[in-house]
């Protein structure tokens, strides 16, 4: 079930390969750079060989000190008890052949479906999978939220796929190495000069940033932490990838603040409860329990910190849905690109909360109750028609509206207003942390069942409209906005309510967030978290304006992801490109059509394209879903139409020029 490993051509410093011939004589040839190599390199990558003209040789140069396909986040070296946030069944690398892209799709089979196949040994594995691994796989349902490890065979299986089946005239270099600074040529009239951690230098027609998330240098507030936590003795992690992070000094038993309660702080607490040798087991006779019962119980093997958690909301991440929708998500109605597009034709400058924000929170209104109405009618009350018309003719925050809505839909369960689900906490007061707990519990308890019960697939339709947002928001040129809605509304504020709704943990998360509360091993802290070292500086002090009761503790972690920043990037590259880079905010401004990098000057660098989080396109994922013609597959497409269009252009704007009196070979590499 093990593949062979490919053939290895050595070209210097850490270089682990070449795929497939080398350059053939007579053609023109192009030398192509990535800085990353993870998934969203890999879908660039089949998007490159579509479009390519069969005339032109291409060298192919992906840069990562991590594995290619996989990356840094999805790398098999990391704890088999982290999970993807989807189901198997809705993982893919490969685009659908209906997706509408400019050129054919290489289709292939989703991480469900490569499963059932490696299962049938109808495909085989890359590299040996250790006996956690083997069991996983052949016991996932295309339902189960399968680990990082797991997907990291599935990505690597497709690389392999992917290099194996190059055509003659492309060759495929990796370098396991860091790139350092990119070079441009004199007037930005050459080829780029890549320079590798290792001293290698590379030569390139084109340089393509594949950028996942980066660690970033400490913000001042973090360094201020950091050394008043050092000179108490007290213990301090700043935002990083959790799996990456020694938590070692985290000691049994203790208290430890937590800010966060999104993703990272999900992996923070598995890591320190599971990963410790705790054990969750199902309740006796937990199929017969009712919903407002959890259905796990946690065992703690005694090793593990009391995780004490508080944020902004105060609440965890949504949870991912398990329901279905029997229809296509409906299209929008208000937020429409057709608007966006008129907006920007018309030459509008918009801000993001006083333009945009009413259209959106008006669209997911529509959403739910359209489905509620329409999949649960005899849980409304009224018509559809009544309910539509007042929410289009209706400010989304008047209490018009709000009185409407508890008419329609009688049940609190059913009932959405998008300012009460993005702040459920808001109007919170509580005494103690005890009565706090019980409330979040609740909470947990009604959002699960609101996302795994077909019964409430309204939850679902939102969640297809916020997606439906964001891929329009994507659309959306940096010019439209000012520059509150580029610095900070749509990274933050945007992305954090989409993330939020839409970017959970899976249902099984949840529940056993449950059961640690149950079990005393986690507790909340509530919203808007204020966390300040004590007077004394001997203890880090917790406060929520919603519970009366303060929290101290000598360890405090921030649990998530760095702050995207390419100017105090740790990644030498990015903060490399920042500073020639017109920057949107904290985000490197590339025109969303084309992922061509804009210049400070003005115009574009010549020869420089950027895809993801670092951008300031908002970002579409590094794989998607199948089925949906996914935002991701067409991003990457029309990126690499537009790489292709600009290397044919160099090479005809170099036939028309006078033939120099020395002629440089056709392909320089290390």
């Amino acid at each position: 079930m093990v593949n062979p490993a490919p053939t290895q051509q050595p070209l210097g410093g850490r270089d682990t390969g070449a795929f497939a011939p080398g350059p053939q004589s007579g053609r023109q040839s192009n030398a192509l750079v990535f800085i990353g190599a993870g998934p969203r390199a890999l879908m660039l990558l089949e998007r490159l060989l579509a479009h390519r003209d069969p005339a032109t040789q291409l060298a192919v140069h992906l840069v990562d000190p991590y594995p290619v396909g996989a990356g840094r986040i999805w790398r098999g070296g990391q704890s088999p008890l982290l999970r993807l946030n989807s189901t198997a069944r809705d993982v893919t690398i490969f685009a659908d052949a209906d997706a509408t892209l400019a050129r054919p799709a290489t289709t292939g089979p989703s991480l469900a479906e490569w499963v059932s196949a490696v299962r049938e040994g109808e495909l085989s594995t890359v590299s040996p999978l250790d006996i956690v691994l083997e069991r996983e796989l052949f016991t996932l349902s295309p339902d189960d939220f399968p680990s990082r490890r797991l997907h990291h065979a599935y990505l690597e299986w497709a690389t392999r796929r992917l290099l194996d089946g190059l055509p003659a005239a492309v060759t495929v270099h990796v370098h396991e190495d860091t790139v350092q600074r990119v070079e441009s040529a004199a007037g930005g009239q050459g080829p780029e000069t890549v320079h590798l951690a290792s001293g290698v230098t590379l030569t390139a027609d084109a340089v393509i940033y594949t950028v996942g998330h980066t660690e970033t240098e400490p913000t001042r507030a973090q360094a201020g932490l950091a050394t008043a936590a050092r000179a108490a003795g007290l213990t301090y992690h700043r935002p990083a990838y959790t799996a990456d992070v020694d938590y070692s000094d985290l000691l049994p038993g203790e208290d430890v603040i937590v800010r966060g309660l999104g993703l990272a702080a999900v992996d923070l607490v598995v890591l320190l409860a599971q990963g410790r040798g705790g054990r969750f087991v199902p309740v006796e006779g937990h199929e017969l329990l009712p919903a407002s019962k959890a259905a796990l119980r946690y065992l703690p093997s005694g090793r593990e910190p009391r995780l004490l958690l508080g944020s902004r909301r105060g609440v965890p991440y949504r949870s991912k849905s398990l329901q279905q929708l029997d229809h296509a998500p409906a299209e929008p109605e208000v937020f429409t690109a057709e608007r966006v597009a008129a907006a920007v034709a018309a030459g509008a400058t918009w801000d993001f909360e006083q333009d945009a924000w009413p259209l959106i929170a008006t669209e997911l209104h529509l959403a739910h109750y359209r489905e509620l109405f329409h999949a649960h009618p005899e849980r409304t009350r009224g018509t559809w028609e009544r309910t539509r018309e007042v929410i289009l003719t209706t400010a989304w925050d008047s209490a018009a509206l709000r009185g409407h809505l508890l008419q329609a839909a009688p049940e609190d369960i059913d009932r959405f207003h998008v300012s009460e689900w993005d702040r459920p906490l808001e109007r919170l007061t509580v005494a103690t942390r005890a009565e706090l707990d019980s409330i979040l519990s609740g909470h947990i308890l009604t959002d699960l069942k609101q996302h795994r019960h077909q019964a409430h697939s309204a939850s679902l339709a939102v969640f297809h409209a916020v997606l439906g947002v964001h891929v329009i928001l994507a659309g959306a040129p940096s010019t439209l906005w000012n520059r509150r809605s580029r610095e900070e509304s749509l990274p933050t504020t945007w992305q954090s309510f989409a993330s939020y709704l839409t970017s959970g943990p899976p249902p099984e998360r949840l529940e056993q967030l449950l059961a640690l509360v149950e079990a005393g091993v986690v507790g909340f802290l509530g919203p808007d978290l204020k966390v300040e070292l004590s007077p004394d500086g001997g203890s880090f002090r917790a406060h929520s304006p919603a519970v009366a009761q303060g929290t101290t503790a000598r360890a405090l972690v921030d649990a998530w992801l760095p702050r995207m920043d390419p100017e105090a990037s740790s990644n030498p590259a990015l903060a490399d490109l920042a500073a020639v880079a017109a920057l949107a905010g904290r985000r490197i401004d590339v025109d969303p059509a084309t992922a061509r990098v804009r210049a400070a000057a003005g115009g574009f660098l010549a020869r420089r394209w950027a895809l993801g989080a670092a951008t300031s396109t908002p970002d579409a994922g590094a794989f998607s879903r199948p089925g949906v013609n996914a935002l991701p597959f067409r991003t990457t497409d029309a990126a690499a139409a537009s790489i292709i269009e600009t290397l044919a252009a160099d090479h005809a704007a170099h036939r028309r020029a006078p033939a120099p009196a020395h002629l440089p070979t056709a392909l320089e590499t290390a």
